[in-house]
C-alpha cells in the first residue's frame, strides 16, 4: 500500500510537471507566433500586385494609426493628390495603439545617410522607392515623385494586411520596365468606370493610360458624327467628362496617352459620315486631301483636351492586304496600297511634330510571316509589301508590337523594330503565358525595349471586369518585375 501512494505521489509530481511544462510550451507559442507568422510571409512577399523587389521583415512591429505625423513632400501633394488622400483615408481606418511618424522624401544621395548601396542603387532607378520600419517610425524614400507614389502604395497595402501593426524591417523595390501602360476604350464608358479602371491602375503600378477615343462615343464638334444613344447603353462621353478622366488619372500618377483610330478600322466613322473619302468599304483614302479636312481638325480638337506628349494614331490590319485574314473585301475593291499607308503614316507624323507631339501607331502591318516562322503567324500582317515599308517609318515614332496568344519565349518582331532604329512598346491581352514571356523578352532587349501594354478591348466596353481585373493583375506583376 506504501509502495503503491509512493507510486501515486510521483505521478501526481509528474502530472504537475508536465503541465507546468505545456504552460510554458503554449506561453511560448503565442509569443513567437507573431514571429513565425511575419517571417514566414514577408521573406516570400507581401502577397501583393505587383510584388516587391525585396521584403525583409521581422516579428517586432510598429502601429500606424490616425495620430502619426505624415509628412509628405508638397510636391507630390500637388502632383497626386487622390492618390495621397486614399492613403490618409486608410491611415485614419487604423486602430493602432502607439501611432509613429511617417517621414517621406524624395531621394537625395547627399542627404540621406545609413543607406546600403544596394539600397542607394535602387533609388538611382526611375520610380524606385525604399521603406524602413523602425520602431520610432516609419521611413520612406523614392527615386522621384513617381517613386514616393508607389512607396505609398505598397505601405498602404501593408498597413491593410497588418492592421496598422507593421513588422519592422524593410521594403526595397523598383520597376524592370519605363512604360507600363493599360489600354481602354471609351465604348459604353462611364466617368465611373473610368474612374474605378485609373484606381486599380495606378495601384498596381501602371504609369500610363492609352485611351481610344472612338468616334460616336465622344461629342466632339469637330466630327460630323452624332453620338450614340441607345437605351441599354451609356451616354456618350461630353468634353467635360474626358477632362475630369484626365484629371484623374495625372492625379493617381497616369499619363494618357490618346488613340483614334484612323485609316484603318473605319467602318463606324468614314464610312458612315464620310463614305466619299473612302478607298475601300473599310480604309479611308489618303490620296484624297480632303481625307485630312476632316482628320486634322479631329486631331486638334484631341489634342486641345487631353494636351498629350504622344498620341497613338493606329493603322493595324488593313483590311485586304493579308489574304490570310477573314476580313473580305467586297467585289471589285483593293486593298490599301503599301505607299498610300506610308503617305499616311508620314503626314500624321509630320502634323503631329510640328505641334511638338510624339506619334505612336501599332505595328502588325511591319512585320512579315516569312520573316518570323517561329512567331505566331496570324498577328504578323506585313504581306503585299508592307513589311518593306518598316525601314521607311520615321525613327522617332514609337511601334507598339502586339502578340496576344503566343506560346513561345522569343518575340524577335520587337527586336526587329529596335534594330530598324524605332522605340517599342509590347503589347499583350489576356493570356498570362504571352504577357510574362513578352514583357521578360523586351525587358531583355539590349536597347529599344521601352515597356509593354495591357490591352482590355471588348471587356471594359461588354462590363466584363472578372476579366479586366485579372488582366490588370497579371500584366501588373509581369511588367513590373520583368527580369
Amino acid at each position: 500500500m506504501e509502495s503503491t501512494g509512493d507510486s501515486a505521489d510521483m505521478n501526481t509530481v509528474s502530472g504537475r510537471k508536465d503541465k507546468r511544462r505545456l504552460i510554458r510550451l503554449i506561453a511560448m507559442f503565442f509569443i513567437f507566433l507573431p514571429l513565425i507568422g511575419y517571417n514566414s510571409g514577408c521573406e516570400a512577399g507581401l502577397g501583393t500586385i505587383p510584388e516587391p523587389k525585396q521584403v525583409k521583415l521581422g516579428g517586432q512591429q510598429t502601429s500606424i494609426g490616425p495620430d502619426s505625423d505624415l509628412k509628405i513632400p508638397s510636391s507630390v501633394i500637388s502632383a497626386y493628390p487622390a492618390a495621397v488622400s486614399r492613403f490618409q483615408g486608410v491611415l485614419n481606418s487604423l486602430s493602432g495603439a502607439n501611432n509613429v511618424p511617417i517621414t517621406v522624401n524624395i531621394f537625395k544621395e547627399k542627404s540621406e545617410g545609413n543607406l546600403s548601396k544596394d539600397v542607394i542603387a535602387a533609388l538611382k532607378r526611375k520610380e524606385g522607392y525604399y521603406i524602413e520600419v523602425r520602431n520610432d517610425g516609419i521611413r520612406l524614400i523614392g527615386a522621384d515623385e513617381l517613386g514616393v507614389l508607389y512607396g505609398l502604395t505598397t505601405l498602404k497595402k501593408m498597413a491593410v494586411k497588418w492592421g496598422g501593426n507593421i513588422p519592422r524591417g524593410h521594403v526595397l523595390d523598383w520597376p524592370d520596365h519605363k512604360y507600363r501602360l493599360l489600354h481602354i476604350t471609351v465604348i459604353n464608358l462611364t466617368v465611373k468606370d473610368a474612374k474605378d479602371l485609373i484606381v486599380k491602375a495606378s495601384e498596381s503600378k501602371f504609369n500610363g493610360l492609352i485611351m481610344e477615343i472612338e468616334s460616336g462615343w465622344t461629342e466632339l464638334s469637330s466630327l460630323r458624327v452624332q453620338p450614340i444613344r441607345k437605351p441599354e447603353l451609356e451616354k456618350p462621353l461630353t468634353k467635360e467628362d474626358l477632362k475630369v478622366i484626365l484629371r484623374f488619372a495625372r492625379e493617381n500618377g497616369l499619363e494618357v496617352i490618346p488613340e483614334l483610330k484612323l485609316l484603318t478600322h473605319q467602318d463606324k466613322f468614314f464610312r458612315r459620315y464620310y463614305p466619299e473619302l473612302m478607298y475601300n468599304e473599310w480604309t479611308y483614302d489618303p490620296g484624297k486631301e480632303e481625307t485630312y479636312s476632316v482628320v486634322l481638325p479631329v486631331l486638334d480638337e484631341i489634342i486641345g483636351i487631353v494636351n498629350p506628349r504622344a498620341f497613338h494614331i493606329g493603322h493595324d490590319e488593313v483590311a485586304g492586304a493579308d489574304p490570310t485574314k477573314k476580313r473580305i473585301l467586297n467585289e471589285g475593291e483593293e486593298a490599301l496600297p503599301p505607299e498610300l499607308f506610308l503617305k499616311d503614316v508620314l503626314r500624321l507624323h509630320s502634323y503631329l511634330k510640328e505641334r511638338g507631339i510624339e506619334t505612336w501607331m501599332w505595328g502588325d502591318m511591319l512585320l512579315g510571316k516569312e520573316e518570323f516562322p517561329e512567331m505566331l503567324q496570324r498577328h504578323l500582317h506585313g504581306a503585299s509589301g508592307y513589311a518593306d515599308l518598316r525601314g521607311r517609318i520615321p525613327k522617332d515614332i514609337v511601334i507598339v508590337d502586339w502578340h496576344y496568344a503566343d506560346d513561345q519565349s522569343a518575340f524577335p518582331s520587337a527586336l526587329a523594330f529596335a534594330e530598324s532604329g524605332h522605340r517599342v512598346l509590347g503589347a499583350t491581352w489576356k493570356k498570362e503565358k504571352t504577357i510574362r514571356n513578352f514583357s521578360r523578352y523586351v525587358a531583355s532587349m539590349p536597347s529599344g525595349g521601352e515597356g509593354m501594354v495591357a490591352t482590355t478591348w471588348a471587356h471594359v466596353p461588354k462590363k466584363e471586369w472578372a476579366v479586366v481585373d485579372n488582366i490588370i493583375g497579371i500584366s501588373a506583376d509581369a511588367f513590373w518585375n520583368a527580369r
